[in-house]
């Protein structure tokens, strides 16, 4: 692996891994009907219909709709075609929640920590700010640069996110590495002439073109690649 001066990070299912929050998620919403059955019924038609849809779709908009827009507006369409009444504002509410109090990764601190000591650790995240506050508090990186600060997420075209990050640190491309597990990730990133490592946690197929300088299935890995 070639020097890097900066490191980028995604938050969600690369340092944070918002599955341990599923239960949470759905029993406050469900409440009374919870049921696993139920539970992985939603969280199904959730991955298809706002997770999957956003990398392919939202992501690459011009047009900036925040994520407490876009998950009001998915929920109210899940729950009319399922003829169920729950509450589009209170599920947007948890959803925004829970996010928050999402656990990290058995190897996310560590990285974390070892990482710091030899390069300037930033994180960019596609988000709302009070879905990462408690997060960004907890592991306090040199810089964030969060979507609804800069009006448009990592799989935009335009790359805007990780212009931001570019002309912050005033480096070349070249120098910095974006580490995360979504489309959005690797694509916008790699628009910008940033180079690109793929965590895949989960052992995901790929959804996009582009082969990634790195793969990994742990940020463990990392630590012998990125001399830490």
């Amino acid at each position: 692996m070639k020097e890097y001066k900066i490191i980028c990070i995604d938050m969600f299912q690369t340092l944070v891994n918002i599955d341990t929050r599923i239960e949470h998620i759905w029993k406050r919403i469900l409440k009374d009907d919870y049921n696993e059955e139920l539970r992985d019924k939603y969280v199904q038609i959730v991955r298809n219909k706002i997770v999957d849809k956003f990398h392919v779709e939202e992501s690459a908009k011009h047009k900036f709709r925040n994520l407490k827009k876009i998950f009001f507006e998915s929920f109210k369409d899940i729950f009319e075609e399922n003829k169920v009444k729950y509450c589009s504002s209170y599920a947007t509410k948890v959803f925004i929640e829970e996010h928050n109090r999402a656990e990290l990764y058995h190897d996310s601190k560590e990285f974390i920590e070892r990482a710091k000591k030899k390069y300037i650790l930033c994180l960019v995240s596609d988000a709302d700010i009070e879905m990462v506050e408690s997060l960004i508090n907890t592991l306090k990186f040199d810089e964030v640069f969060i979507s609804e600060n800069v009006k448009a997420y990592k799989g935009n075209s335009n790359y805007k996110i990780f212009k931001e990050v570019i002309n912050h640190y005033n480096l070349d491309p070249d120098q910095i590495l974006h580490i995360g597990d979504s489309s959005s990730d690797m694509l916008g990133a790699n628009r910008a002439g940033i180079d690109t490592c793929w965590i895949n946690r989960h052992k995901y197929k790929r959804r996009f073109d582009i082969t990634p300088n790195y793969e990994v299935k742990s940020l463990d890995e990392l630590f012998t690649m990125l001399n830490i």
